[in-house]
């Protein structure tokens, strides 16, 4: 069972997912940093290479975005036999300068543009809808016979070209329920057809994926929650609604800080991570991918150096499963585990691995170690990894090192400042960083949703804050003379 630590009420929006009393994900959201995965466009076809059978679109972002001809909608519904497609290239299906709908898979990174479909997805609690995918899968996690039922019933549902993927959460639900989510799935593709039909200035925006709450709540259904912990009234009400079994906090001190998740925040950002016995790993990114080293650190087994390694590599394993998603780590993944004495304690290892990542959301493939030893592993990318939303490299040391970004630190400055909202604090005296404080007076209403007089000592810098006083406003008007 999972508990939901809520951190809602700022402008920053934080969630921490718990499984069997750990942290496992932490997800958060900021105003200037939606994903776009998911979202629809029309774009406009700017390059059509036949030697790649691929084409580049302009969609609006900054980069065009990827698209092979197998994900083109006038490939898939395309009434030649699949032999006859596999031999069109990709000019047959489309063409410099024509628009078309697309559906963003895979955010761009680095150099590279985002990944587009022509084959476009609506997902739901229940299930995903999918216009052109002709194919009906239901979960095998369900038993034969209902298996059969939906079948029967998405049979009458939707027509040949359509297609549906069931999810697990479904087995239980009454069929109207699923139905009628069905429908309005069905109705947000009809208001994309219009909108495109529509004299729109291409690229444009015609379908923008689920905010980040209802987005964890489609993924994380209420039967799997054991309790959800909330500090914000809306969001309290909206979870119990939906039939989770919600905490209310009211506490003075902030969610985070009370259930110890900003240490665990903190931890998570560290090159270092250590392990139960002694043993720890280190996690480093690169651009193109991530390495992660295990080592015995403190640990000297009972019984010998032989122990010490096994009993710290499976270790390692179930702890990298886990740091995969706490950090939101995606792409390649190469684990230098300490050398094993035989085949035997490396399947061991591999199937610690294997079993740990079966309860991540995001696909994780184990693929196996090479001849050097290095287990390989790939998971899909769904976030930006907390290190390149919390962190931005530190200009005094020219790039080498790391410190909080500037919003980072803004919103832990504004989540301390509203932990005096309704105490006898009238005003404080804050001395930060110029970008710290420029950002925090661009929020919405900082003082009145605070109920504080804010005071400012503004430094060069990196990103940084300290509340030097706090008390009544003439106080801080006298403590501001002295500082």
């Amino acid at each position: 069972m999972i508990e939901l630590i809520m951190d809602m009420k700022a402008t920053e929006k934080r969630v921490a997912i718990k499984e069997d009393d750990k942290i496992v994900e932490l997800l958060i959201d900021r105003p200037n940093s939606h994903p776009i995965e998911g979202n629809i466009y029309v774009g406009r076809v700017v390059n059509v290479l036949p030697g790649m059978q691929a084409a580049f679109v302009d969609f609006g972002q900054k980069k065009p975005g990827y698209l092979h001809r197998d994900h083109l909608c006038s490939y898939q519904t395309s009434t030649l036999s699949k032999s006859e497609k596999e031999q069109k290239g990709i000019s047959h299906f489309v063409h410099q300068g024509e628009a078309i709908l697309v559906q963003v898979v895979k955010e761009g990174e680095g150099t590279k543009g985002a990944k587009l479909t022509g084959l476009l997805e609506f997902p739901g609690t229940h299930i995903v809808y999918q216009p052109y995918g002709k194919y009906k899968a239901i979960s095998k996690k369900m038993s034969d016979d209902k298996r059969q039922e939906w079948r029967k019933l998405l049979q009458e549902w939707l027509t040949s070209e359509e297609g549906v993927i069931l999810r697990t959460a479904s087995e239980h639900v009454e069929a109207d329920v699923v139905e009628t989510e069905l429908l309005e799935l069905q109705r947000q593709f009809l208001e994309v057809q219009e909108k495109q039909s529509a004299d729109v200035k291409v690229p444009c925006l015609v379908h923008e994926e689920d905010h980040f709450l209802t987005k964890i709540l489609r993924e994380i259904p209420a039967s799997e929650v054991k309790l959800a912990e909330v500090d914000d009234v809306y969001t309290s009400q909206l979870l119990k609604k939906k039939g989770y079994s919600v905490r209310f906090y009211q506490g003075k001190e902030g969610i985070f800080k009370r259930r110890g998740m900003e240490q665990e925040l903190e931890k998570a950002l560290k090159r270092i991570v250590w392990l139960p016995s002694g043993g720890y790993i280190i996690i480093e990114h690169t651009e193109a991918m991530t390495v992660i080293d295990v080592n015995t650190g403190k640990y000297i087994g009972k019984t010998g150096q032989k122990e010490t390694m096994l009993k710290t590599n499976l270790e390692a394993g179930v702890e990298i499963a886990r740091q995969l998603r706490l950090r939101q780590i995606g792409g390649i993944i190469i684990v230098d585990f300490i050398d094993m004495a035989n085949d035997g304690e490396r399947q061991q290892v591999l199937r610690s691995v294997q079993n740990a990542v079966q309860k991540d959301r995001s696909h994780v493939r184990v693929i196996g170690f090479t001849e050097l030893n290095l287990l390989q592993l790939t998971r899909k990318k769904v976030r930006e990894p907390l290190t390149e939303m919390l962190l931005q490299p530190c200009e005094p040391c020219d790039g080498k090192g790391v410190v909080f970004s500037v919003d980072t630190v803004t919103y832990q400055l504004e989540r301390e400042l509203m932990e005096f909202k309704g105490s006898d604090v009238e005003a404080v005296v804050v001395e930060a960083s110029k970008e710290v404080v420029n950002k925090l007076m661009s929020l919405s209403s900082i003082m009145e949703r605070t109920g504080l007089e804010i005071f400012f000592i503004k430094k060069d810098g990196v990103p940084r804050f300290e509340v030097r006083f706090a008390g009544s406003a003439r106080d801080a008007k006298e403590r501001l003379k002295t500082l």
